[in-house]
């Protein structure tokens, strides 16, 4: 296999059935990326090849200033971001309704029912926070993010990623006090 560099300059030159190796190279990765925002296995299947469907149609819009995961990355965020906002309201009556359904669990050790109370408690802070809260807390925590890496991710001074990151955990802790 090429390295990725000579593939893009290929790619760029009109050779696109080259491109077909940059999916295979990315695609693990995008699924991984899309599967972190978007619950259901099949629409993030849908979703990341929605992802190579528009990096090819924008091959040309790549300009090499990052590098072609970062912007693969970007086109997944995007595309996960869009279909929450289109799912969100539905999802939420949906889960309301389930939870109804859902019998209470069984009496458990003391340690473990707290701990595991507070790490639903956690997660449900967390779909509260907005957005670019979240995002960012995900990239530096679940997915082991630098600074650097999400600021280039996200297309943001590291200086924001910082102070985001510092408001998100400052929510959290004040969410997780009351």
């Amino acid at each position: 296999m090429e390295n990725e560099e000579s593939l893009l300059k290929r790619i760029a030159a009109g050779e696109k059935e080259f491109f077909g190796e940059l999916v295979l190279k990315h695609q693990d990765f995008i699924f991984n990326v899309v599967s972190k925002y978007v619950r259901f296995e099949e629409e993030a299947r849908d979703i990341t090849q929605d992802v190579f469907l528009k990096a090819y149609e924008n091959i040309e819009k790549f300009r090499g200033e990052s590098k072609f995961s970062s912007w693969l990355y970007r086109i997944a965020y995007n595309l996960s971001m869009n279909w929450s906002e289109r799912v969100q309201g539905r999802e939420t009556q949906l889960d309301d309704a389930f939870a109804e359904t859902i019998p209470a669990p069984p009496d458990l050790a003391d340690e473990i029912y707290e701990r595991e109370t507070i790490l639903a408690r956690i997660t449900e802070i967390l779909e509260e926070i907005p957005l670019k809260y979240k995002v960012v807390i995900k990239l530096y925590y679940f997915e082991d993010k630098s600074y650097q890496e999400i600021a280039d991710t996200l297309n943001i001074p590291i200086n924001t990623v910082k102070i985001q990151l510092l408001r998100a955990k400052e929510h959290i802790r004040k969410k997780l006090d009351t």
